[in-house]
């Protein structure tokens, strides 16, 4: 039998020590290479936003700030305008502003009716999207009415205001009186309450000078004297006269359209102090010196 080896003991001294690894040594890097690490470094540091806080001027940092301020303003703005379209769009064409009722006011000549009918196409439009120049357009077939004006009354009415022409005179067409406002429009026949002078015009009034001097006189007149003229004729501008009313028919010379209050004080004294049935012509042309003549008849 082959024999076991014999292990001899070990003294404790004598038992391995332990070696320790031995510290890595780094390379060590070239000069060159370290120097372009350190510029790369530096070049990180400056590009950072607080390198870059760090390098700006106190002026540039405030006018950095207005910038991102005024960005931040600016898409306030945009987003309040866009939100405050919307809002509009939506209130102009929802149903909940439909016109439904019409009314008619200030009518006296005219008839209601009438009117209604020439803007019915107005019912069911949205209040926001109704056209005064629309309505206007519709209107036109009114001589009569002077003006208009158009009231939104939420949610569903609508009120148009009538300003109808006021008659100044009479003009005698073919034997038939008809009432003229001052701007030569026929407003209608004129009845027998109706009592407006009768002027003289030759051709159209509304491009007769002659008419236009006649109303620039009787528009002067005061509204005590203005319903006793009777009648009333214009030579020329220069030379306006007129009648009176009562048996009498008393004449003036009034002259143009000018002194218009001097003049009336002055024929109205001479009314005054002269009696109603004397046929007499007042002279007020020259109201400083008016005269009464009872020749010129």
């Amino acid at each position: 039998m082959p024999k076991k080896p014999v292990q001899l003991p070990v003294a404790p001294s004598e038992k391995l020590a332990k070696t320790k690894p031995a510290k890595r040594k780094s390379a060590k890097l070239p000069a060159a290479v370290k120097k372009e690490q350190k510029r790369l470094s530096l070049v990180r540091k400056a590009t950072s936003r607080k390198g870059l806080a760090k390098k700006l001027s106190p002026e540039a940092l405030r006018f950095t700030a207005y910038s991102r301020n005024r960005r931040r303003v600016i898409f306030a703005v945009i987003a309040s305008f866009s939100a405050l379209i919307a809002l509009v769009l939506a209130t102009i064409f929802t149903p909940l502003l439909a016109v439904k009722k019409i009314s008619v006011a200030g009518e006296v000549r005219l008839s209601e009716k009438s009117i209604l009918n020439a803007i019915k196409d107005q019912m069911g439009k949205p209040l926001p999207m109704i056209s005064s120049e629309e309505i206007g357009v519709s209107l036109k077939a009114f001589p009569l009415i002077e003006s208009f004006s158009v009231v939104s009354l939420p949610p569903h009415g609508l009120l148009i205001q009538i300003t109808e022409r006021q008659p100044i005179c009479i003009i005698r067409i073919g034997g038939v009186d008809y009432l003229y406002d001052p701007a030569g429009v026929r407003i209608g026949k004129a009845a027998a309450k109706d009592r407006y002078p009768t002027v003289s015009v030759s051709g159209d009034p509304s491009k007769s000078e002659q008419y236009q001097a006649e109303v620039d006189v009787l528009l002067a007149l005061p509204v005590e004297l203005f319903p006793k003229v009777y009648s009333m004729d214009a030579k020329s501008k220069d030379n306006v006269t007129m009648v009176l009313r009562g048996y009498a028919k008393q004449r003036v010379i009034w002259g143009d359209s000018s002194q218009s209050v001097l003049k009336s004080k002055a024929l109205s004294a001479l009314i005054a102090n002269q009696k109603a049935n004397v046929r007499v012509t007042y002279d007020v042309s020259s109201p400083n010196a008016p005269t009464e003549n009872y020749s010129k008849f």
